[in-house]
């Protein structure tokens, strides 16, 4: 067979495979997943909410022989010990009738992430992403009980800002009256740019305020269980009929009810929020500690004025950062918890969320 001849026929079918692969696309609908676990999910698409079954060979990792080329082979074929898929991405999906499908294509992930490690993920300790597609954080915090604390703030601040995803700070409970020193340090981050808003899901204060800052936004309710966070939601979005659990009498700490996640969209304005489950300890990814002093915003006029371009702002000397605590153009504690995340992140940059 000639060159000519040859180059034809393979025309023929790459043509003939791409419009098999078209006509193979126009039978998907493209959705958001909004719940479910491995192996099986609710997506929602313009026709309605799918559970869906995940295509086999989206699990697949296929490694290569040496070979090059159309004929390369496979050398080995490893299965995912998690689905390529979370929370919040957006799917192509197979309708296979009976509200159900497949999920065949997975598009290319926008936004942000919370990501946590289950502590019982064995040796391995496997990243477990709960929501994706995310483009606001809401930092949820009780006003007393269980007692608010702001180096665990200050991670989920710089969690947002490596994502550039925005953040709000949500002081719940503000019923149970709040203490003076809190609503201090609040202002600290107010005078940064953090919104701040005050709620009470049990008498309805600041809820209308926090509701229309969702609208439009994909956000994550984070924070320590037992400060209210299903209730917000249900405050915020009537019927949901979120559990809610009592805070524990003996141990002062959230009994966390949420175990998963899920988003939920919003009537009226648009926009989707997620539940996460409670957390009492969250350590920060290497992503996030190797631009540390770029998450805290307030440093921004500073950097770039130390006399070392790879000045820590720990030790080295006329460092602006230091310089400009000293002086109180920077508050303390913010630096205080800069430092120790930057301690801890030299000894373990690893992204861990423990669960209650």
């Amino acid at each position: 067979m000639s060159s000519k001849h040859r180059s034809s026929r393979q025309s023929e079918r790459a043509t003939g495979a791409s419009e098999s692969e078209s006509a193979s696309t126009v039978q998907l609908a493209e959705g958001l997943i909004v719940d479910g676990s491995r192996g099986l999910y609710a997506v929602e698409t313009p026709d309605g909410l799918l559970r869906c079954t995940i295509r086999g060979r989206l699990r697949k990792e296929l490694e290569y022989g040496s070979r090059g080329g159309a004929g390369r082979q496979v050398k080995r074929v490893t299965v995912r010990e998690h689905d390529p898929v979370a929370i919040g991405d957006r799917v192509r999906v197979l309708p296979t009738g009976g509200e159900s499908g497949v999920i065949e294509q997975v598009v290319a992930r926008a936004g942000g992430a919370f990501t946590r490690r289950d502590p019982n993920a064995g040796a391995g300790n496997l990243a477990l992403t709960t929501v994706a597609g995310l483009d606001q954080l809401i930092a949820v915090f009780a006003a007393c009980e269980p007692a608010p604390h702001l180096r665990l703030l200050d991670r989920l601040l710089v969690l947002a800002e490596s994502q550039d995803i925005a953040a709000l700070i949500c002081l719940n409970k503000v019923d149970q009256q709040p203490d003076g020193w809190l609503l201090e340090r609040l202002e600290v981050y107010r005078a940064v740019g953090y919104p701040v808003v005050m709620t009470s899901a049990a008498t309805g204060a600041g809820v209308s305020e926090l509701r229309g800052r969702l609208d439009g936004h994909t956000s994550a309710f984070v924070g320590p269980s037992g400060v209210g966070k299903s209730s917000l939601l249900n405050a915020v979005q009537p019927g949901l009929a979120l559990r809610v659990s009592a805070i524990g009498e003996t141990t002062h700490k959230g009994r966390h009810t949420t175990t998963g996640t899920r988003l939920v969209p919003l009537d009226g304005g648009g926009g989707y929020i997620a539940d996460t489950a409670g957390i009492r300890a969250l350590a920060l990814g290497a992503a996030s500690l190797r631009q540390l002093d770029t998450c805290f915003r307030e440093f921004a006029a500073y950097l770039g004025q130390c006399r070392l371009s790879d000045c820590t702002h720990l030790h080295e000397p006329d460092c602006a950062i230091r310089a400009a605590v000293a002086n109180g153009s920077l508050d303390s504690e913010r630096y205080e918890s800069y430092g120790k995340l930057f301690d801890e992140g030299s000894k373990a940059p690893i992204s861990l969320v423990a669960l209650e």
